[in-house]
């Protein structure tokens, strides 16, 4: 077993506990909800703050500073810091990072270096926006070049929550905001290991939404082992080995794309972080899992070379958020569905929030089709078990 523990900090930290856990190590987890089962595998887990931009600064540095650094052979990290790159940049000042470089994910956020790279790179994308390029002399002229509908998007933002329709002539392109076409497809991703260099696939995925009226582009989840085209496929591999180069990106990533009916994958953006995707894989033939993989891409000083795939189970895996419909609060004794994860924690029992998390369902089966509609039965089940605790509730109330 290692001798040094790992620091785990993401949003929702709980599928990278549950890895480097199965990969032997401690872990301390530091979480943005602090879930049950996140709190039975980490050794510790620190609760953060976080808002729109991310995790709160203060408070992530106050988590950090309580740590004892010698007893951590480094820290890796998920989403909530895509607005604030230079918050990992202060946390590294006492733990070492395993990941990508604060300075990486910075330019990777950055609208206008990213699509700009991407023109560079022939890489299809969406025509966007940014404040840096955003050079028409008047926004009445940036109206009228935006013919088709369009996007809102924050800098930085993560989730989906924060995409908006674009209002013409009541919003500014801002340093936080860029404007970007709006592209009707099937959204995908690719989960990749990359050295620096190269990259070895991991899979494709369907991504979900959950949208609601004022989140319309709301994460929803995820599907893995897509079947796509072999055109499409060589499409988002192609981009993602064209961006490792420009980036020297490290360990786990993913980019997110739309494809069309034309056939064209068109490049979203890149999470140079851990995704929630990876808890959508099991690697195959005795090879480390994916986390491991990622710690020995990281810590290797030297590129390495890479194999074209990762060797998984062939297997798909879905998940799908749920969100709550109106304010909540799950009673200690709910029974929670076996094939349920990130559900709340009696040690931080609180009030759900309308449009706030609520859990994880997951599915399993030997298809992406097949582990798509378990999922879709999953959570019509789950949503039928809340509403009726819900409806119990209240006629408990008013007897």
């Amino acid at each position: 077993m290692p001798n040094k523990a790992l620091l785990i900090i993401a949003l929702s930290a709980r599928p990278f506990v549950a890895a480097a856990v199965q990969a032997a190590y401690r872990v301390t987890a530091i979480d943005g909800f602090a879930d049950s089962q996140t709190l039975a595998m980490a050794s510790a887990t620190e609760l953060a703050p976080f808002d729109q931009d991310g995790f709160q600064e203060e408070a992530m540095l106050a988590i950090v500073a309580k740590l004892d650094a010698s007893q951590y052979l480094g820290f890796i990290y998920g989403s909530g810091f895509e607005a604030r790159p230079a918050l990992l940049a202060k946390i590294a000042e006492r733990i070492p990072m395993l990941g990508n470089l604060p300075g990486t994910v910075a330019l990777i956020k950055a609208p206008a270096h990213f699509f700009s790279v991407c023109a560079r790179l022939d890489i299809a994308h969406p025509k966007t926006w940014a404040y840096a390029n955003a050079i028409l002399p008047s926004q009445a002229i940036v109206n009228q070049a935006l013919a088709k509908p369009t996007l809102l998007k924050s800098v930085g933002g993560s989730g989906g929550g924060h995409i908006k329709r674009y209002q013409h002539n009541e919003t500014l392109i801002s340093e936080k905001t860029y404007v970007q076409q709006a592209l009707h497809g099937l959204p995908v991703s690719i989960l990749f290991l990359a050295n620096g260099q190269d990259v070895a696939l991991v899979g494709f995925n369907e991504l979900l939404l959950a949208p609601s009226k004022a989140m319309p582009y709301r994460y929803g989840g995820a599907v893995s082992q897509l079947s796509l085209p072999m055109a499409v496929q060589h499409q988002l591999l192609v981009a993602a080995q064209k961006l490792t180069a420009e980036f020297a990106l490290l360990g786990l990533n993913s980019l997110d794309a739309v494809l069309q009916d034309d056939g064209v994958a068109y490049v979203l953006e890149v999470n140079p972080r851990l995704s929630a995707s990876v808890a959508l894989y099991d690697t195959a033939g005795g090879e480390l899992n994916l986390l491991a993989m990622h710690l020995a891409t990281c810590q290797h000083g030297q590129l390495k070379p890479l194999v074209p795939s990762v060797s998984v189970m062939p297997a798909s895996r879905a998940q799908a958020v749920v969100y709550s419909w109106l304010e909540l609060t799950i009673p200690i004794d709910f029974a929670w569905p076996e094939w349920v994860q990130d559900y709340p924690s009696t040690e931080y029992a609180h009030l759900i929030a309308r449009e706030q998390p609520v859990c994880t369902v997951e599915a399993k089966a030997e298809c992406a089709d097949v582990a798509k509609q378990l999922l879709t039965i999953r959570v019509k089940m789950l949503n039928q078990l809340l509403a009726n605790y819900l409806k119990e509730d209240e006629d408990a109330r008013t007897d």
